[in-house]
């Protein structure tokens, strides 16, 4: 199982990365999908270059010091408005075994992540804080904690689906 981690400030550039968002095309979900708002392609698709920055950024968090490789992974650009919703609110990812969410917009608690414990009950709560990041083993049961308290939320949703560890350094 993977620990929950919460970095601020995660990029040094965060305005450039916001204007990349804005030169993408948003998409609805499809019937079989369960998330609210409008996404972009997987950057692996549009900008290969920052999905594998951000990816890699994420997984330094847990391995540190090792030669690694990671299949099975997106990264999204999400926009929910007020009130949108998925088919379930609260959920679990599929296939994911690190998920993370970048906030790009301003925000607070309510705006932010929920995470649950194995019971099913409140076991963390992130705000909203510009700028940073959470993430979290993909198996966590999750969602925003209200979908009512803000305008527009920018996120980079990350879904890492295998790594694989080549070698570690001690």
């Amino acid at each position: 199982m993977y620990t929950t981690i919460i970095k601020e400030n995660f990029f040094d550039n965060v305005e450039d990365i916001i204007n990349i968002s804005k030169k993408l095309e948003y998409y609805p979900p499809k019937e079989k999908d369960n998330w609210p708002g409008l996404r972009t392609k997987s950057l692996h698709e549009t900008n290969h270059d920052l999905f594998c920055t951000i990816v890699n950024k994420v997984i330094k968090n847990y391995y540190i010091n090792n030669k690694y490789k990671f299949n099975n992974t997106c990264v999204y650009f999400s926009k929910i408005k007020h009130g949108q919703k998925g088919k379930t609110h609260f959920h679990y990812d599929k296939n994911v075994i690190i998920a993370g969410v970048i906030y790009l917009s301003k925000g607070d608690i309510e705006s932010g992540t929920t995470l649950f414990n194995k019971d099913k009950k409140k076991h963390i709560i992130v705000g909203n804080e510009f700028n940073s990041m959470i993430s979290y083993d993909g198996k966590k049961y999750h969602g925003i904690t209200n979908l009512n308290s803000f305008e527009e939320r920018l996120t980079l949703n990350v879904f890492i689906g295998d790594i694989e560890i080549l070698w570690k350094n001690s």
